[in-house]
């Protein structure tokens, strides 16, 4: 993964991971959010790297794993430690990179499908 901080490229080697959305933290310049999985996003789980800046490229603040890989990330706009995510499991989790443990609170919706007037419940 690279960024460009203050006009030089950065960056940071993540094995077994592969980055689907990058986002800049509107509050802390340089600090950068990244929505990761394993496989290309095809199977096995997902992690939401913070990253800082630094004279060697980019190192780990924090991350977070999660039981799917992670798709979509932004930062909220009333906080600047607090973001959300997406994963390929159909939910959203609002992180808090201030606390060392996540996610604060996993949204999951779509429990009951409705396939031809029949109710599927998954």
């Amino acid at each position: 993964m690279s960024a460009v901080c203050g006009g030089a490229a950065r960056t940071l080697r993540t094995p077994g991971r592969h980055g689907y959305a990058a986002e800049f933290s509107p509050y802390l310049p340089g600090r950068l959010a990244c929505a990761t999985a394993q496989h290309y996003g095809i199977a096995g789980c997902g992690t939401l790297l913070i990253l800082d800046p630094d004279e060697a490229g980019l190192r780990l603040f924090r991350s977070f794993d999660w039981n799917d890989g992670l798709f979509d990330v932004t930062w909220s706009e009333n906080n600047e430690h607090v973001l959300i995510t997406c994963s390929g499991d159909g939910s959203l989790q609002l992180w808090d990179t201030a606390k060392a443990a996540g996610p604060l609170q996993v949204y999951k919706e779509h429990t009951q499908e409705y396939v031809q007037g029949s109710c599927v419940v998954k």
